[in-house]
């Protein structure tokens, strides 16, 4: 089992056992880094592979944003005032059974104004033949100013889109820790983790996101819809947030992508 990362500009293909398994975009073509398409081991799609859509078209695969910092928007593609998230600095390390790409962005308006300086690892690793673990750790810090996250559904900070094949009107469905299903059950509530899966092209595949004990209110609450989208969003169930100037905010998910099988219960107890 073997991680390779392959570079080009500040986008980073991320590639296992020599296919490629996704990728670290970091232009400047979008509004914030993102990572994805998520491929299986047999090219079939765990997350919306376009990058340009339609329906949602902030929604690339796995993203963060925060649709109010100030007042403005780190969430939605064409909001008013907008936020844009750039990538400064893009570093890689490792391979082999793990491989980690790193990068730091400013977030900032669309004119140049900064509210955040932002950290974000990506730490690449194997749970089984059939099952990728993603480490995701996030740090905002608020070196310009003190920074109000108001509250808003249109927030993770971490959001993931599923493949539309995997939705609940095309058969798919998800469930968390306490045994609520599909937007009915989950939406609004919170959890340690959510499992969103579905039968694509024959194979049962899904997505498990957990939240981590040190996040701020934990266990996060779900912002997660029929439509294929899951996110952890504490900001509009549970309320803001504020920063001081100088101050930071770190949270630590866990993405895995499964094929056939997986048991999130299980797989919580050891992270």
């Amino acid at each position: 089992m073997s991680f390779e990362l392959k570079r080009t500009g500040n986008d980073v293909d991320v590639f296992l056992d020599g296919r490629l398994f996704t990728s670290c975009v970091n232009s400047a073509e979008y509004k914030a880094p993102f990572m994805g398409p998520v491929l299986t081991n047999d090219g079939i799609n765990f997350t919306r592979p376009d990058r340009r859509h339609k329906e949602h078209p902030h929604q690339r695969s796995v993203f963060i944003g925060i649709g109010d910092v100030n007042g403005y928007d780190f969430w939605n593609e064409h909001a008013i005032p907008l936020g844009l998230i750039r990538a400064q600095k893009v570093s890689t390390s490792g391979g082999g059974d793990t491989a980690t790409v790193s990068v730091s962005s400013i977030w900032q308006g669309r004119r140049g104004k900064k509210f955040l300086d932002e950290e974000r690892k990506y730490s690449f690793s194997k749970v089984s033949d059939t099952c990728v673990r993603v480490d995701i750790a996030l740090k905002l810090t608020a070196n310009y100013g003190n920074i109000n996250f108001g509250k808003t559904k249109e927030a993770g900070p971490l959001g993931i889109r599923v493949a539309d094949e995997m939705i609940v009107k095309c058969g798919g469905n998800f469930a968390n820790a306490e045994g609520g299903v599909n937007e009915d059950g989950c939406w609004g509530k919170s959890s340690r983790w959510c499992n969103y899966s579905g039968l694509v092209e024959g194979k049962k595949i899904g997505i498990a996101a957990f939240d981590h004990a040190e996040n701020e209110r934990y266990p996060t609450a779900w912002h997660v819809r029929d439509y294929g989208l899951m996110a952890l969003n504490n900001f509009y169930f549970k309320g803001g947030y504020k920063l001081q100037k100088g101050e930071s905010i770190l949270y630590n998910f866990t993405l895995c992508f499964w094929e056939e099988s997986f048991d999130p219960e299980a797989f919580c107890s050891s992270i």
